[in-house]
């Protein structure tokens, strides 16, 4: 792991990118693995000790600010893929509610067949 803060910031940067990139190869949320939130948050947090402890001299430097544009742009787009599964997963759930809804009015006209019958 990197230490300083620029390193941490362009590491996690980085790993984002990489996650993102396989994102768009295989946009379906059910493909990824369970834990990949977890990595995504874990390695937020690694920024917000990163954050925090940044001098003021290196918040100053082109190159922090050159980076943490780069992150930032990173970031607009995790947050849109993560969007996207939400609506994605939000939608899956609606479809599976409805099967449940369907399977559970067939099983009530097989039950009533049966007493019929």
């Amino acid at each position: 792991m990197a230490g300083s803060p620029l390193e941490v910031i362009c590491e996690v940067r980085k790993w984002l990118r990489g996650w993102l990139d396989g994102v768009y190869n295989s946009p379906d949320p059910a493909s990824r693995k369970a834990d990949e939130l977890q990595r995504i948050s874990a390695n937020l947090k690694r920024v917000d000790i990163a954050l925090r402890e940044a001098s003021p001299e290196l918040v100053a430097s082109a190159e922090w600010k050159k980076e943490m544009g780069i992150y930032i742009g990173t970031l607009r787009e995790l947050r849109a893929r993560l969007g996207n599964f939400e609506i994605t997963l939000r939608m899956r759930s609606l479809e599976v509610t409805n099967k449940q809804a369907q399977l559970s009015a067939v099983k009530c006209w097989a039950d009533l067949a049966k007493h019929i019958g």
